[in-house]
């Protein structure tokens, strides 16, 4: 795709109307129908195990698998090694490192004793035997979802973690998908999308042992997905469609204003917000958005998102921008001023 990227850019105190009332638009409630279908799927992989996945594999994703190419090999991923730059991989290592390092520090919080008056309370943390991280494909690779699912669970001592991801067209998982996994310590990888994938991970195949809990975002037929099984076993959370605001002032750096804006708009219907006190920030992220965008290899999911649910509002003041931010209540908010922690407080 090329030409200038389109994202609106106003000047007020308040988000566009049509933008609040429409966000989140395929995260409306579940309809019935919708919800009786998903649950038929759920009840066939149930009942029939491998042999309904590997239908409803060929159905939806378009590739014709046998039981014993449910899971990728090791040598499937000595192969993704070959294809992923080593760019990628140095990035996805540093990126688990960090989160890495981020959830230990979580984690010595949630273990400490309370004393007072002779009376003693000890909180602890426990590890589930086996998680299962629903990683999205199709158009774009996530390996990021997949860091971020599995990353915290090695790092609270979850001894299995069992990871399903769409194959593409030729039957292969994304390469990067399955470098991060192995990065990871991920002990076993599925090609397996969509409502199959969350019935495989809830009860179990054939192949596909069944796990303790299901994490990971999705579509919304993954999302249905996840609500009808959690009366079986628990989940994260029905995640719709990713949504970012950052609040920015002069001192912000564009380009990096610009990279986390798409780092959400390459999700489908995902909702990037640029807020600033600055026009000249607005004007040169805005710049920076169409150099990026135009090298980015989702840059029509991207192009498209930031057409139809992008915004950079430029506003008085910091105090009207937070009032904005709260009005909003944003998936993912970030603060990138002067003084941010005053902000944050």
């Amino acid at each position: 795709m090329s030409g200038k990227v389109r994202i609106r850019t106003l000047e007020g105190s308040s988000l566009p109307s049509e933008l609040l009332r429409n966000r989140w638009p395929n995260t409306r409630r579940l309809d019935s129908k919708l919800m009786s279908y998903v649950e038929k799927i759920l009840c066939e992989v149930r009942r029939r195990g491998d042999s309904a996945l590997i239908e409803f594999e060929e159905r939806f994703d378009g590739v014709k698998l046998s039981p014993d190419r449910l899971r990728v090999s090791r040598g499937d991923i000595e192969k993704a090694y070959e294809k992923t730059s080593d760019k990628l991989i140095s990035a996805i290592e540093y990126s688990k490192s960090r989160i890495e390092a981020f959830q230990r520090e979580i984690l010595s919080r949630l273990r400490f004793v309370y004393e007072e008056n002779g009376l003693r309370i000890r909180s602890c943390t426990s590890p589930i035997r086996r998680l299962g991280c629903y990683v999205p494909g199709g158009e774009a690779a996530y390996p990021s979802t997949l860091i971020m699912t599995a990353t915290p669970a090695k790092v609270a001592g979850v001894p299995e973690i069992a990871v399903c991801s769409p194959p593409k067209s030729g039957g292969e998982v994304n390469p990067s998908i399955l470098v991060a996994a192995d990065i990871c310590g991920v002990d076993e990888i599925y090609r397996l999308g969509g409502v199959q994938a969350i019935a495989a991970l809830a009860y179990g195949t054939q192949t596909v042992r069944h796990v303790d809990k299901i994490v990971g975002p999705g579509n919304k037929y993954v999302q249905a997905a996840k609500m009808l099984v959690s009366m079986d076993l628990p989940i994260d959370i029905p995640a719709g469609p990713s949504e970012i605001l950052i609040i920015a002032d002069e001192s912000a750096d564009p380009r990096l204003v610009a990279l986390d804006m798409i780092s959400q708009a390459e999700h489908l219907d995902a909702v990037s917000i640029l807020v600033t006190t600055s026009r000249k920030l607005a004007e040169n992220v805005v710049k920076m958005l169409e150099r990026l965008v135009e090298s980015s290899p989702n840059r029509r999911i991207v192009s498209e998102n930031l057409l139809r649910n992008g915004l950079v509002l430029v506003c008085r003041s910091l105090e009207e921008a937070v009032r904005i931010a709260n009005e909003f209540a944003p998936e993912h908010l970030e603060v990138m001023t002067e003084d941010p922690w005053n902000i944050s407080e």
